[in-house]
């Protein structure tokens, strides 16, 4: 996947995003949004990095047109336990993962990825939906979702890597031009 937008592009990470990604890849307030463990120190953050490219093939760099500088980045993959809803029977879906570095946030970008990819993926790939969550004390996230038309589906208890609970919000976005094999809202589990 290749997109661009106004002010980003949107493109397979790479070795040279390293530098960036670290910037925002140790920061604990971006760890903490994303429910993930964070790197302390050089050792960690490389390793952190080398895992994400080998064993996530949908690892895109949300990138700065103008300044080419990896500023996020977005992670298209499948959550097994969003598609198993009766509800999504026989649906294909894709779940995003995403993070803006902090000293980029609230100034759209996440809305304009996001926006682009879920686009694409209508569009291109012709998926029925697209899954995200947020933590619920992610409220940023909560707004971006709703912008986008991301409804709430359920709502789990995970335990944060520091073993502590946090309530989830996962939610969807169905493909408008999709038929639904179940029509209505899907319910609450």
């Amino acid at each position: 996947m290749f997109l661009e937008t106004p002010r980003l592009t949107i493109r397979h990470m790479t070795e040279e995003d390293y530098p960036d990604w670290r910037e925002y890849g140790m920061d604990p307030e971006c760890c903490r949004m994303l429910g993930t463990w964070c790197p302390v120190n050089e050792t960690e953050a490389r390793e952190a990095f080398e895992w994400l490219m080998v064993n996530e093939k949908r690892f895109y760099a949300i990138v700065l047109r103008e300044e080419g500088k990896c500023i996020g980045h977005l992670i298209v993959g499948n959550f097994p336990e969003i598609g198993n809803l009766p509800e999504l029977t026989g649906l294909e879906g894709r779940t995003l993962t995403f993070c803006v570095a902090g000293s980029y946030r609230r100034r759209g970008y996440a809305s304009e990825a996001v926006g682009a990819v879920v686009d694409y993926l209508f569009e291109k790939r012709g998926v029925d939906y697209v899954n995200s969550g947020y933590f619920t004390f992610n409220e940023p996230s909560r707004r971006l979702h709703e912008k986008l038309g991301f409804t709430p589906i359920t709502t789990p208890t995970v335990p944060l890597p520091d073993g502590s609970p946090a309530t989830g919000v996962e939610t969807i976005l169905r493909n408008p031009k999709s038929p639904s094999p179940h029509p209505g809202k899907i319910s609450e589990k």
